[in-house]
């Protein structure tokens, strides 16, 4: 490559002028074109020609920035609107609107991340490119007018018309606040020059300092105004500012005038081209106008260049960056390679680029090739640089220095400084390093203060190892190059393009400055100039470097030796009590990835008394948080040096290191306790206590409180025990003792030592301690709170029980007593030390006495209550019913119940009123119990499916309420396996159980699930205890009191009348009827209850009609609209049966209300049946009747319709009514219904309501009749209706009379006024009204009555 292969950039001949047809609000340049923004919105525009790229959609476009990569433009609008475009397809990346506050600046971060929006709305807010999303909003009290990144972008300026302020990119919080009057210029009266900031301010550009917010200079211009600007070209060499219809030019260091350009109209905005070539100007004239500024910069002499310059970018993809930084030259050559057809960097870049990697490879002529092409495509400064490098490294210096010349002639304003210091680099490896080292020295006595020209003169005058190792060094040599390293460090050389581009290692350049002074400072004896100077390099250079395998081996070794050297000037520093930095960094080094011990065996030869060194390692251990090691080495100097630490300074840090680190220990010890990491923390409390043993006692409380934790209660107790031994006044060492005690599962001792505690704090002189005795319970309310838990929880259990733990029969008393001897009773007063757990208490008590249930048949000598009381159940001579009984307890055990309940043993039947209370109560205790256990008499293992339906248990009276009260149900065999082999815990749910109990039964498994206690489904209930069979006729009666939850005195004796006591209180208190319906023989309590409870086998349906479906009863009663019947007849005979009262019984004596039908007189003749009795009757036609008695004695006989609560469409009322006479009623006239006449002319009536209840009824002949209130006695409910609704009602009562019903035959008792008794009948008495005519309702109305039945 010669001389004229290189040429210059072609520069344009005149200003272009660019006419865009609206004011240019703002201008900005990115790569070879211009974007302009105003009313008309956001265009673009090719630089060097002036020709329309592109026009963007957006409108009144106010501030411009383009991204420094060159990808993105942002812009700002009157309207609040953000854009960001792709620069180079125009296309939108980003929108935001910004509450149409105007948005007076946009600027982005230097890696092209980011971007900030100055608005008027008092903030400037920070957006992520990539997501788009708001990051930061940095507040102020004013519109912000700008907002500008640093070039590092770290900080972020921003400019209000009062003040200048700086804030952190990171976090945003505010650094700096600067106050100064600032133009009202829209984003472009403020800029970043290196560390310093320019703004307009009136008519002065003032320059602050960044970090310290000082204005450290100002000078005057020309009156600006609110569209003043200013711009400033990359290497800050001068400023360019713009008012009214010009633009003058300052020098940045002197502040001289250097130029000034006139223009038609009033200014905007003004802009410098990324390559500081152009100036781009933008006014009201509706022009932007692109200048040279060459003219200027040629105007600036060399002497007054300023002190930083600008690199020249390399322009590559970050893969071949990193390979060519990290020396990885062959893969950053084939990045390279690979992407010169298809990247979005210029080609020229990267062609010079590849030059410069071939070069370093010694490809030279490939270098050569590459960088005369890039030339050719487009003239840079990294293009002449690779051709210079490359031609040197080739030998071809001459052609090198021309390459250099141009570039420096070429660009002279841009890079000037950085030219002159590559023309050094290249005459250095040209082999003049004279004349290379004069350069440097003469541009560092011409540009002060910049940090790389030093940094490359230290480089140049570093001597080879060779000369080192031959003993050619001088110290004067060395000390002269660290001086010239000393300079301000502005730039940081590491960050520097110069290893790139010359191939020149500039990051271990210090160390190995340093490394060699100390060598030879060393080698002169001067070890204590030697130690210092290691740790001034160590204070001074780059941690990378630092981290580094070799740096770091050899300052270990460095420093072992100065340690281990005497100093030749008899200094005695090395041998003082207290470390040496020095010492300090040894210890550092061998720390780090080696042990205390190697360092100790490696210190053998130190002059260094050896406490000092043990010091400096224990300081530096703790340093590391490695306490552990620490203590090691404490603990091992203490064994080794016991009789040399003598010393009062020793002594003093001995005192101390040991309660810091026993602090720190026990600090971490805190920690791992609040993580629950207890091992750890018991580790971390004992390290503390063997460096401290006299540590406060706080350490045994909290190393026993870890101790617990993990169940180790005898060491727990061993630390509380020596709390209570040395500070036996503390009440804390009493309560870590309860802790262990209680853990350890002593009870009894744990309570004795928290009843201590309490009296520990009660006597204490603290007062604080004492107040805070009430924030501990006393174990006497505990206990207390525990019977009284009892006391409720065996409220509603049997009154004696089986514990099945040691087999005896306890009362209630004795059950209470149970619970107090349990483990259990102890825990939980000794656990409740805080607050009584009520809950814990309730839920541990209800579990302990939790109880089973027997279920099964009785056998001969079965043990009873006055045997097993004496003995141990257990202990019984053996027998079957013994065994039985004893089997029983064990399986309750097994199935973890304390108490077991068995209707032989745990009744005393010689107690009448336990007795009466256990019959009574029985059902609710197999409703109470945890589990019923059922033994299936006569069905042995392997038991059969259809075993259980057959059993016998199945046709006993008490088994039915038994497995119907209970919720839980185990069956097993009579050798007690279990029934079927069910595995499950409750066979109440087991699907085989309930198909079988379906079967014995005949009620579907849902229905035998809904049967509950009380008075629902009466007659159901009834049906399914008639197939159940009783040893005593009195239990047929009491087995069902639980299941009716009923209550009745009990009488063994009586025979059938405890099943009429039992069906006559039934019937009062439900008011159910069909109670009534059986055929058979009639008790002995009342002549209509039978003397068998046999007869409910059959449903009730047999006498009652069934209930009429609502099509029928709508057609029926139609009919019934359309006969000949007398209104009034209706209404009259419905109110009258509203007001008969509910069946009921008063002793033996019933009230039944019904209607009645006289019998005329009697034939009989004999069938294959029986005997048959036959009679007329008006209503019902002609009756037959079978019966076992002869009815022709009687004198009269009536047939009666009991069913009236069927007849009123109702449900059984469930409660006793009483009809009395009027007496002082107010009578009431009722209103007429004209739309239905009652017959003869006379209106019907209905009744006259209050409050829902019927109270007065006046009919227009006989008396009327007053009923009293619910509240006063209990009548069928009549709720309040319209007189439509009781019409409807009046003829369904008449649709249901002519319904079949099964009729019950009374006669009049003899000797007993009003009086009857219920004859009984073999079948039922069907009977029916023929037809109800005018004169058959009024002999109805006339049959309404209530009876006396005996």
């Amino acid at each position: 490559m010669t001389a004229s292969t290189v040429t210059k950039h072609r520069e344009p001949a005149t200003d272009i002028d660019i006419d865009i047809g609206s004011w240019v609000n703002a201008v900005t340049f990115s790569a070879d074109n211009v974007w302009t923004g105003g009313d008309s919105g956001a265009r673009v525009w090719q630089a060097e020609e002036g020709k329309q790229g592109a026009i963007i959609g957006a409108s009144a476009v106010q501030c411009l920035a383009a991204s420094k990569d060159g990808r993105w433009i942002a812009a700002g609008t009157y309207q609040g609107e953000m854009f960001v475009w792709d620069a180079e397809t125009h296309e939108q990346v980003f929108w935001h609107r910004d509450n149409s506050q105007d948005i007076n600046g946009v600027d982005f971060s230097p890696d092209s991340t980011r971007l900030v929006f100055a608005s008027d709305d008092w903030s400037a807010t920070v957006w992520d490119i990539a997501t788009c999303k708001q990051v930061q909003t940095l507040h102020h009290e004013h519109w912000v007018r700008a907002a500008k990144y640093s070039p590092q972008g770290k900080r972020i300026a921003t400019a209000t018309g009062n003040s200048v302020r700086v804030w952190d990119s990171n976090d945003g919080h505010l650094l700096v606040e600067t106050r100064v009057k600032v133009t009202q210029c829209y984003n472009t009266g403020l800029l970043w020059c290196n560390d310093h900031l320019f703004v307009i301010s009136d008519s002065k550009i003032i320059q602050i300092e960044a970090s310290t917010g000082s204005a450290v200079s100002e000078w005057p211009v020309s009156d600006g105004d609110m569209y003043s600007c200013i711009a400033l070209p990359n290497h800050g060499e001068f400023i360019a500012y713009s008012a009214a219809r010009t633009v003058s030019f300052w020098d940045t260091t002197t502040h001289t005038h250097l130029g000034l350009i006139q223009h038609s109209q009033n200014i905007r905005s003004i802009a410098v081209s990324p390559d500081d070539r152009f100036l781009a100007i933008g006014g009201e004239d509706w022009k932007i106008v692109i200048e040279s500024l060459s003219r200027i910069t040629d105007a600036i002499p060399l002497s007054r260049l300023h002190p930083t310059f600008q690199e020249p970018d390399i322009q590559i993809n970050d893969a071949a960056l990193y390979s060519w930084k990290h020396n990885q030259l062959k893969n950053a050559g084939a990045l390279l390679t690979a992407a010169i057809p298809t990247s979005r960097y210029p080609t020229h870049h990267l062609l010079a680029s590849r030059a410069l990697v071939r070069a370093r490879l010694q490809e030279w002529d490939t270098a050569i090739v590459d960088a005369t092409e890039s030339i050719k495509i487009q003239p840079s400064v990294i293009g002449y640089i690779a051709a210079s490098v490359a031609l040197v490294s080739k030998g071809e210096k001459h052609n090198a220095y021309r390459a250099c010349d141009i570039a420096s002639e070429r660009f002279h304003s841009t890079h000037v400084t950085f030219l002159l210091l590559i023309k050094a680099i290249i005459v250095f490896m040209a082999g003049e390093h004279d004349d290379a080292i004069s350069r440097i020295d003469d541009l560092i006595n011409t540009v002060h203060f910049n940090s790389i020209c030093y940094v490359v003169q230290a480089r140049v005058h570093v001597p080879s190892p060779w000369k080192l190792a031959h003993g050619e060094w001088r110290l004067r040599e060395c000390d002269t190059i660290v001086g010239a390293c000393a300079s301000p460090n502005t730039i940081p050389y590491e960050s520097s393009s110069l290893g790139g581009l010359s191939g020149w290692k500039f990051d271990d350049l210090d160390f190995t400055i340093h490394q060699r002074r100390c060598e030879a400072l060393h080698a002169a004896g001067r070890i204590k100039e030697a130690g210092e100077s290691l740790l001034s390099m160590l204070n001074t250079i780059d941690e990378r470097i630092y981290g580094t395998e070799p740096v770091v081996t050899w300052v270990s070794d460095f420093s072992q030796r100065c340690l281990s050297t005497p100093d030749s000037t008899g200094d005695a520093t090395f041998h003082s009590p207290s470390p040496t930095p020095l010492l300090r960094e040894w210890a550092k080094l061998k720390l780090t990835g080696g042990s205390w011990n190697d360092a100790l065996v490696g210190a053998l030869s130190f002059t260094v008394p050896r406490f000092t060194i043990y010091r400096a390692l224990c300081d530096h251990l703790e340093t590391l948080d490695q306490l552990t090691v620490a203590m090691e080495c404490f603990h091992q100097m203490n064994s080794e040096l016991t009789e040399q630490t003598n010393l009062h300074a020793e002594q003093e840090w001995v005192l101390h290191f040991r309660q810091r680190v026993s602090t720190k220990f026990e600090c971490r010890g805190d920690n791992a306790m609040n993580v629950r990491k207890y091992d750890t923390a018991i580790s971390e409390y004992s390290s503390a206590l063997s460096l401290d043993p006299a540590a406060s006692f706080g350490l045994f409380i909290k190393r026993s409180k870890a101790y617990v934790a993990l169940s180790l209660w005898e060491e727990a107790s061993n630390d509380a025990d020596k709390v209570t031994t040395f500070y036996a006044s503390s009440p804390w060492g009493y309560k870590r003792k309860h802790a262990a005690l209680h853990g350890a599962g002593r009870y009894e001792d744990a309570i004795r030592v928290f009843e201590t505690m309490l009296s520990k704090i009660s006597h204490s002189p603290d007062p604080a301690i004492r107040d805070r005795h009430r924030e501990y319970v006393n174990p006497k309310q505990t206990k207390e709170a525990i019977r009284a838990a009892i006391k409720n929880a065996i409220r509603e259990s049997p009154l004696m029980l089986i514990n099945t733990d040691c087999g005896r029969l306890l009362d209630k008393s004795g059950q209470a007593c149970s619970f107090e001897s349990q483990p259990i009773f102890r825990e939980l007063i000794s656990s409740m030390t805080t607050h009584i757990d009520h809950a814990r208490i309730e839920r541990e008590v209800a579990e302990y006495f939790r109880y089973a249930t027997f279920s099964h048949k009785w056998k001969e000598n079965e043990p009873l209550f006055e045997k097993v009381i004496r003995v141990v159940v257990y202990e019984l001579e053996e027998s079957l019913t013994h065994n039985k009984l004893q089997m029983f307890c064990k399986i309750v055990r097994e199935a973890g119940f304390h108490w077991a309940w068995s209707d032989t043993c745990c009744i005393n039947k010689a107690d009448h009123f336990e007795l009466q209370e256990a019959l009574v109560s029985m059902f609710k205790w197999y409703r109470g119990s945890a589990a019923t256990i059922v033994l299936l008499c006569g069905v042995r293992s392997p038991s059969k499916r259809g075993e259980l339906v057959r059993s016998i248990w199945n046709t006993r009276a008490w088994t039915f309420q038994e497995y119907h009260a209970s919720k839980v149900v185990r069956f097993y065999t009579e050798d007690w396996k279990p029934y079927l082999n069910l595995d499950i815990s409750n066979h109440k749910e087991s699907p085989e159980i309930i198909a079988e109990m379906e079967e014995a039964t005949g009620v579907s498994a849902q229905a035998l699930l809904a049967l509950r206690p009380g008075l629902q489904d009466i007659r159901e209930k009834l049906r399914l205890a008639a197939t159940r069979q009783t040893t005593r006729v009195e239990d047929a009666a009491y087995s069902l009191l639980g299941i009716f939850s009923m209550s009745l005195p009990v009488v063994y004796g009586e025979g059938d009348k405890a099943l009429g006591r039992f069906l006559s209180q039934l019937l009062t208190s439900s008011g159910d009827t069909s109670i009534l319906s059986w055929t058979g023989q009639s008790g002995s309590f009342n002549s209509c209850l039978p003397a068998d409870i046999a007869v409910f086998n059959h449903l009730p349906t047999m006498h009652i009609p069934p209930t009429l479906e609502r099509a029928e009863m709508e057609r029926i009663t139609a009919s019934l609209r359309n006969a000949s019947l007398n209104w009034t007849s209706i209404m009259r005979l419905h109110s009258l049966l509203l007001q008969l009262p509910v069946a009921s019984f008063a002793g033996q004596r019933m009230k039944l209300p019904c209607l009645t039908f006289k019998l005329g007189p009697l034939s009989a003749y004999r069938s294959t049946s029986g005997r048959v009795f036959r009679a007329q009757t008006d209503a019902l036609g002609i009756v037959e009747i079978r019966t076992e008695e002869d009815l022709l004695r009687f004198g009269s006989l009536y047939l009666v319709h009991p069913w009236i609560d069927f007849l009123l469409g109702q449900q059984p009322v469930g409660s006793v009514a009483e009809t009395i006479p009027e007496e002082n009623a107010d009578a009431a006239l009722i209103d007429e219904l004209p739309s239905l006449p009652g017959a003869f002319g006379v209106p019907s009536v209905a009744p006259q309501t209050t409050g829902g209840w019927i109270t007065s009824l006046w009919w227009p002949f006989g008396e009327p009749c007053t009923t009293i209130s619910r509240d006063a006695a209990s009548l069928r409910p009549t709720l309040s209706v319209s007189r439509t609704e009781m019409q409807k009602q009046a003829l369904q009562v008449i649709g249901r009379l002519g319904q079949p019903f099964g009729a019950l035959l009374l006669t009049p008792l003899r000797g007993h006024v009003a009086a009857y008794r219920r004859v009984a009948t073999k079948t039922l008495i069907a009977v029916q009204i023929e037809e109800i005519t005018p004169m058959i309702l009024n002999k109805l109305v006339d049959s309404v009555c209530t009876v006396d039945v005996l």
